[in-house]
């Protein structure tokens, strides 16, 4: 038999958890995505990668190459290239924000970019970038990994890098070569999260010109099995995102982790 204080505690909280679901998803609505100048590239061009940061498709901010983790590439065979980031140069836009990747042989390309781990804890004074046992008066604190790649392709699809699983916290993992596609296929999709199929949970797909704002054409749950077909319903470069929050059961630190995977490609 619980006591009233025992009760009150667990009132409480209920009260934090369903706070902490519904209002931190809008507190975060940003979100990391690579972006390229061309989707389809010819062997000797140098194709131009950006790093997004927003949550208005196609509109956004720019994402600073050198506060990731990890921003890389596979060439068509898998074999792994870091980019190499430009020194910032404050009289030049692009040098801020994107790379140039030389392409040296055909087939697709994986790009990728981890953001550096983070903590964002609500205080009286505003939203802080420390945990809650780094400061005195935190409101709430949500632990932030977001993930993203794009897939492309020079003079023709090919190879086996576009479904290299990486070890991301959470990640999908094309089945399909998302650049032989066309609009009435289907591309299944692999979620892991932690190394494990992740069942149950709503993945979201739009494409460049359904909507300025958070709004998708598809929306699916992964199966038990953490596949998710998504339908391209039309050509274009298309967006699909699996976002995903778990709430801690000791909160000294922090009461949530919100991750999130971007995968963009183009379908002709």
């Amino acid at each position: 038999m619980k006591t009233q204080k025992e009760k009150k505690r667990w009132l409480q909280g209920c009260i934090l958890i369903i706070a902490l679901l519904i209002f931190v998803p809008q507190a975060s609505a940003h979100d990391l995505w690579i972006g390229l100048d061309h989707y389809d590239q010819k062997v000797g061009d140098t194709a131009k990668v950006f790093l997004h940061m927003g949550h208005s498709l196609p509109f956004s901010d720019f994402a600073r190459p050198e506060r990731m983790k990890d921003f890389f590439y596979l060439e068509p065979t898998g074999k792994k290239k870091n980019f190499i980031l430009k020194k910032y140069d404050p009289e030049s836009f692009f040098n801020e924000v994107g790379v140039d990747l030389n392409i040296r042989q055909e087939g697709t390309y994986l790009a990728v970019a981890a953001m550096k781990p983070l903590f964002v804890s609500k205080t009286p004074e505003g939203k802080k970038r420390k945990s809650k046992k780094e400061l005195s008066n935190a409101i709430s604190c949500r632990h932030v990994e977001f993930f993203t790649k794009a897939i492309f392709y020079a003079e023709k699809p090919g190879g086996s890098a576009y479904n290299k699983v990486l070890g991301h916290a959470i990640e999908m993992i094309p089945q399909k070569d998302p650049c032989l596609l066309k609009a009435g296929d289907y591309l299944p999709l692999k979620v892991l999260f932690k190394g494990k199929s992740l069942a149950g949970e709503l993945v979201y797909a739009t494409y460049v010109g359904f909507s300025t704002r958070a709004e998708y054409p598809f929306t699916a749950k992964t199966d038990t099995d953490g596949i998710v077909n998504i339908r391209i319903t039309q050509p274009g470069i298309w967006w699909v995102k699996i976002p995903l929050k778990k709430v801690r059961e000791e909160t000294s630190e922090c009461d949530v982790d919100q991750y999130a995977a971007i995968l963009t490609f183009e379908v002709k």
